[in-house]
């Protein structure tokens, strides 16, 4: 018996290495399949058929003959569209969708509307109807769906698919079972998985973006509030209460008036809200009235993209107020370093336009406070996947899971 499990474990090694390898290499023929699987072309075809039978492989054409003239070879393929994930995230006052195949190429978007503390049985409904139609527009074989990844707006049990508190919808309540009513009224039996959508973010730079070959990555979600996702390890961290990520809580300026959405002072969140900086701006208008900030317009009108294009063109004004908010962002960074000892840091979301000017400074800050004797490699880098990380980090882990 011992030894027809060890037989069923090497099997299963084997499929999955020519899987990983046929992924990565577009087309190739048995004899390459061979030389990079240490194979034999026998235990290869065995392979390889079973994976046709499946619909993930395919032949792809012929080869060249060999020098004796033997048989052509036939050239294998990995078939994207032997399979289909469905990610969605819901955010603030959105609800974004997509369907990809296996090689994470987007073949529809869904994006849906939601309100202000959008009802649960509202937002339950729109995840239900995304899906029927982003199936319906695409007219993919259903049977081929592999998962759906539901991607929340808060502190999320992804063990049981438990909302169990979101800030941005306080009329849900708590402990919201969300994976158990899609599944109740999902018109498919797939695999569901339900994960706080910070977490999905850092997966999506881990698979597809900046962070790829990067085993140990914290990426930072900043705008209004502040959010994180953890990876160590190869690992996305959650924590025994599943908060893991929630760093726009953490204290560092203690003795600061300025008051968190959570209800604390001087959260790491509240000092590098795009919101105080833009009440800082308003502020101070008196006093720089002809900063490009406001660009000979009423102080009511700004935004804070108004103040990153003002320090871009280097005004002075707009420069002290990036200096303020980097300082901050320093501090922060410098703890999670402590924490999490990451090879780098991502960031996220709206200071992703705020230029060459803030990662620059920020990255000279953050090895002057901390250890500053000590050696640290960490890089501080700009996301480049945009609006679309959320869904794609919820797509490639159903895929993960899937080749799991």
């Amino acid at each position: 018996m011992k030894i027809l499990g060890k037989q069923k474990i090497l099997k299963h090694i084997n499929r999955k290495a020519i899987l990983n390898i046929l992924r990565n290499s577009g087309e190739i023929s048995v004899a390459e399949l061979s030389k990079k699987a240490k194979l034999s072309k026998t235990t290869l075809m065995k392979i390889m058929n079973y994976y046709i039978n499946k619909g993930l492989v395919f032949i792809a054409g012929k080869g060249k003959s060999t020098e004796e003239g033997g048989k052509r070879p036939n050239i294998f393929k990995f078939n994207a569209d032997g399979g289909y994930a469905i990610g969605m995230v819901i955010l603030a006052n959105k609800l974004l969708s997509v369907v990809t195949n296996l090689n994470k190429e987007i073949l529809e978007k869904v994006l849906v509307k939601l309100r202000t503390d959008e009802e649960f049985d509202i937002v339950l409904e729109k995840i239900i109807s995304s899906y029927k139609q982003l199936i319906e527009s695409t007219n993919i074989d259903r049977k081929k769906i592999i998962g759906l990844a539901v991607g929340t707006y808060g502190i999320t049990n992804s063990d049981e698919g438990i909302v169990m508190f979101s800030p941005h919808f306080p009329s849900w309540g708590e402990n919201v079972k969300l994976k158990k009513n899609i599944l109740e009224q999902l018109p498919d039996k797939i695999p569901i998985y339900v994960d706080n959508g910070n977490r999905f973010q850092a997966f999506a730079e881990k698979t597809v973006g900046i962070a790829r070959n990067k085993k140990n990555i914290v990426t930072l979600i900043a705008g209004k509030g502040l959010g994180s996702g953890v990876i160590m390890e190869n690992q996305i961290k959650r924590g025994g209460h599943f908060l893991v990520g929630e760093v726009g809580h953490m204290i560092i300026s203690p003795e600061d008036s300025e008051i968190c959405a959570c209800g604390g002072k001087g959260c790491f969140e509240a000092m590098v809200s795009t919101k105080r900086m833009v009440r800082k701006a308003k502020k101070n208008y008196s006093k720089y009235p002809d900063s490009l900030i406001f660009d000979g317009g009423s102080p009511d009108d700004i935004d804070v993209y108004d103040i990153f294009d003002a320090s871009k063109k280097g005004d002075r004004f707009a420069l002290k107020l990036m200096d303020d908010v980097t300082r901050w962002f320093a501090i922060g960074i410098s703890n999670i370093i402590l924490l999490y000892d990451p090879q780098m840091i991502v960031i996220q979301g709206i200071f992703v336009k705020a230029g060459e000017y803030f990662i620059e400074n920020l990255r000279k800050k953050v090895n002057e406070i901390s250890l500053p004797k000590i050696k640290k490699e960490t890089k501080i880098e700009y996301s480049k996947l945009g609006d679309k990380v959320g869904v794609l980090g919820a797509v490639s882990y159903v895929i993960s899971k899937y080749f799991e």
